[in-house]
């Protein structure tokens, strides 16, 4: 579970709480009104929502995901996107089917807060994975590995950001190249569009 100033897209926030602050003042020196009081309240439990899913519900799906999932001996795993390392963290009790364990990022702040590649590597080199990890910088539109190389792909809270959806095409071709014929592939991400992610994949 992560702290506040590490969750997702943060400036997400500012959307809810900021119009809900906006309206509290205002009621403030107008007079309440029922309409403006209850649009302050379905700001905030959105605010709200949006701050639990971010820092623990994101956790538990990750926790049942990776619970699926089989890994065969001396599995080659990479984390498309990887952040932090949520879903590389969920594998710490799986460390002794895993070769290699690759998280790639462009660490940018607007998408994930403090994130870097020096404090996910501080936060690897806590769990039982430290010693099978590697991070790397690099766009999941270009990246840097052989077809064919990984038993299997983890991709979190990535692809939506990936605009057009063009891209998210290329991204998700580019994907399937570094996947082994015969590897898992397993994609995390807001519901909107995910049906075309499995037409992509299946066409490349």
């Amino acid at each position: 579970m992560k702290s506040i100033w590490e969750m997702d897209a943060p400036i997400g926030l500012v959307f809810f709480f900021g119009p809900a602050l906006i309206i509290g003042i205002m009621m403030l020196i107008s007079g309440f009104n029922t309409v403006s009081a209850i649009m302050v309240l379905v700001l905030v439990l959105c605010g709200l929502k949006y701050m639990h899913t971010s820092i623990i519900g994101k956790y538990r799906i990750m926790k049942s995901i990776v619970n699926s999932i089989h890994l065969k001996k001396d599995s080659k795993i990479l984390d498309a996107g990887c952040g932090h390392g949520a879903f590389m963290l969920q594998f710490n009790r799986q460390a002794a089917n895993i070769s290699e364990i690759i998280g790639i990022d462009i660490w940018s702040n607007k998408d994930q807060g403090s994130n870097s590649i020096a404090a996910t590597q501080k936060i690897m080199e806590n769990s039982n994975l430290a010693d099978k990890v590697k991070l790397k910088t690099a766009n999941i539109l270009n990246m840097p590995f052989n077809d064919n190389e990984f038993d299997l792909i983890v991709s979190s809270l990535v692809l939506h950001n990936i605009k057009p959806f063009e891209k998210r095409k290329a991204a998700l071709v580019n994907i399937a190249r570094v996947q082994k014929q015969k590897g898992q592939l397993v994609i995390m991400d807001i519901g909107y569009e995910t049906s075309k992610y499995v037409r992509t994949r299946c066409a490349s």
